[in-house]
């Protein structure tokens, strides 16, 4: 008898329980995980995205300045400032999303 239980027991596996339910919930486990470590992250998290929004237009307008001379960029920074005083002062060219009817019109350069 002894050896037919240990037969059995060498030929077994082990199987996982079936009242076991893994939890799968949003977010997932490892987020959660991550949370629980660093509770302050997600504060950094929106902070990056509000800075990273504020930083984006000055990578655009340093990216144009190191690819155009400075004649151009000159005129273009002009040109810019313009649109955007008249979009200021009169709020001509103003676009909304889900809101304007037609598409937002690239700038017209100024007449040389």
């Amino acid at each position: 008898m002894f050896l037919k239980t240990a037969t059995s027991l060498l030929n077994s596996s082990r199987s996982r329980a079936t009242y076991y339910q893994q939890n799968r919930r949003f977010p997932p486990a490892f987020v959660r995980r991550f949370l629980l470590r660093y509770p302050s992250a997600h504060l950094y998290l929106v902070f990056g995205l509000c800075s990273s929004a504020m930083v984006a237009p000055v990578l655009h307008s340093c990216y144009l300045y190191m690819t155009m001379s400075k004649n151009e960029f000159e005129q273009y920074r002009v040109e810019q400032n313009a649109v955007v005083l008249e979009r200021q002062k009169f709020g001509k060219g103003l676009w909304f999303p889900f809101m304007s009817k037609e598409e937002p019109k690239p700038t017209e350069p100024a007449a040389q």
